[in-house]
């Protein structure tokens, strides 16, 4: 269906290969092509009683009932087994109206008629046809061999011991035959339909992985230079010496999120989660990534890219300032949906952290409380900035951080 989300695929190509809807379709015109031949018949044959005054033809109407009924039953048969004994049930009934046709034929004035008598042919083509819905040559072949041999053979046998003379029905053999070649033609077109559906379905599918392997290339390069140059600079502008422990924190999240491939694969929208907002904008992603680990769903929101303009010391702090916040919900709260939104407004930029938890008295002296002031505060003071923070116990809090954006 797909190789990679948000590059979605559906291939479908028109092509009955299993023969399903062809078999019913050919069902459906065999029920009608005998109905018409056995209704003509049943005409003719009731007409016929009062004219000879013979009341058995009765008896030969209902056999006529039970051939088309059996036709049908055979036509729509789920089993080749099932479709058999249809069969075999509409020619003895074939067999038995012939019997009795036969018979008041041949008690009638005037030439008597051979076995392809008009009256014993058109209920033979009605029989013939039980095999044109198998979904297999063999199986169309076999039904329609056994409709012909236990059909018309069986009517020419019942014709014949009744005193008509024999005689090919050249119209009933010829119907057998074009009806095999119809079948072979069908199972050929099948045949050759399923090859073409085939090469056609490999051909989509190659197609497509060269565009979703595409679009990872594409999608690959640009996380690895949104990660990569911002890592690469920030290395760039340190004094020469051992690392900070903030810039290696910084440089091992974003080679652990290279092992992620749903950062590269999703592509942004795709569902809820908002880390793959947040390709470009490495210290929220980190945030965010770790405040979902601790089954928080964090709803970012605002200017993100200006958090790219920070100098690598206020970034360091706001980062921990905001990892504090989250923290703080994730324990306190008693709700795990938070959202961060960002304004930027040179020279300040201000990011603030907000939840509809159950909130908690900012006056009040737990330590919780005190530790969520005295961290936060304290970390983004030392960078020149300032925090608010409004609270209040049952309307939720929201942490208001502004920083300065230009460097310091």
């Amino acid at each position: 269906m797909t190789l990679l989300k948000g590059a979605w695929v559906t291939l479908q190509i028109a092509a009955d290969v299993e023969g399903v809807a062809t078999s019913h379709a050919l069902a459906r015109a065999g029920t009608w092509l005998a109905c018409v031949f056995l209704a003509a018949t049943f005409l003719i044959d009731f007409l016929f009683i009062p004219v000879t005054g013979q009341t058995d033809i009765v008896l030969a109407l209902a056999g006529l009932v039970v051939v088309g009924v059996a036709v049908v039953l055979a036509l729509r048969a789920r089993t080749f087994v099932r479709a058999v004994l249809f069969t075999l049930v509409a020619c003895a009934a074939l067999s038995g109206y012939t019997v009795i046709v036969t018979a008041v034929t041949m008690r009638g004035p005037g030439p008597f008629p051979s076995s392809d008598y008009v009256l014993l042919s058109m209920p033979e083509f009605a029989v013939l046809v039980v095999g044109i819905s198998a979904r297999s040559l063999g199986k169309g072949l076999a039904l329609g061999t056994l409709a012909l041999v236990a059909g018309p053979g069986l009517v020419q046998l019942a014709a014949f011991s009744q005193g008509m003379s024999l005689a090919v029905d050249v119209p009933v053999v010829a119907s057998y035959i074009a009806l095999a070649l119809l079948m072979s033609a069908l199972w050929f077109g099948r045949r050759e339909a399923a090859r073409g559906t085939a090469m056609m379905a490999e051909v989509a599918l190659a197609e497509e992985r060269d565009v979703a392997l595409g679009r990872f290339d594409a999608r690959a390069a640009t996380w690895l230079n949104d990660t990569v140059l911002v890592d690469l600079r920030a290395l760039a502008s340190t004094d020469p010496g051992p690392l900070g422990a903030e810039l290696l924190q910084s440089i091992d999240r974003d080679l652990a999120n290279f092992a992620d491939v749903r950062l590269v694969l999703d592509e942004p929208g795709v569902n809820d989660s908002t880390t793959r907002k947040l390709a470009s904008v490495p210290s929220l992603l980190g945030v965010v990534r770790d405040a979902e680990g601790k089954g928080l769903h964090i709803r970012v929101t605002g200017d993100v890219e200006a958090v790219n303009d920070l100098n690598a010391a206020v970034t360091r702090n706001l980062e921990r300032a905001l990892v504090e916040c989250l923290d703080n919900v994730s324990q306190h709260s008693g709700v795990r949906d938070a959202e961060i939104a960002v304004m930027s407004s040179p020279p300040e930029l201000s990011v603030m952290v907000s939840d509809a938890g159950v909130g908690f008295d900012v006056n009040a002296t737990g330590d919780d409380t005190v530790g969520l002031r005295m961290t936060v505060v304290e970390t983004i003071v030392e960078v020149g900035g300032s925090v608010q923070i409004w609270s209040r116990p049952g309307a939720g809090t929201a942490i208001f951080v502004t920083v300065p954006a230009a460097a310091s």
